[in-house]
């Protein structure tokens, strides 16, 4: 389900499967959107709560305020203050291409009671045919 939040750079649109299991927080790459995501939050959402941002990295639908922070630790922040937000507490934070580095760049915002565990690199394949 598409839903909307309010931040202090401005509004990220993100998908969130509710339900019980592990939280899995999905970040995306440079250029990239939400969608990338589709086809491991089908397969992974019947155990998981899969939480998707659409990250302000070229892809998003939304403008960001003009004095948004957009650099890497920028964007790490946001996505430190977007599971604030939300109030989610020890959880995955999966990254691919560029959301590997904000994975990266995140852990060590000294974040231990939101973070269960890391993965810095994970492809995201299609399920075509």
């Amino acid at each position: 389900m598409e839903r909307q939040i309010e931040l202090s750079a401005g509004t990220i649109e993100y998908q969130d499967t509710g339900g019980g299991g592990p939280v899995l927080v999905l970040l995306h790459g440079l250029l990239m959107d939400a969608s990338l995501w589709e086809g491991p939050v089908a397969d992974l959402s019947a155990d998981h709560r899969c939480v998707v941002p659409t990250l302000p990295l070229g892809a998003h639908r939304r403008a960001m305020r003009a004095d948004a922070d957009l650099s890497l630790p920028g964007v790490a922040r946001l996505v430190a203050e977007f599971l604030d937000h939300l109030g989610l507490r020890d959880v995955v934070l999966v990254g691919n291409d560029t959301g590997g580095a904000l994975v990266r760049t995140l852990v060590p915002l000294d974040r231990p009671e939101a973070l269960a565990r890391a993965v810095r690199e994970f492809t995201a394949t299609s399920h075509a045919g």
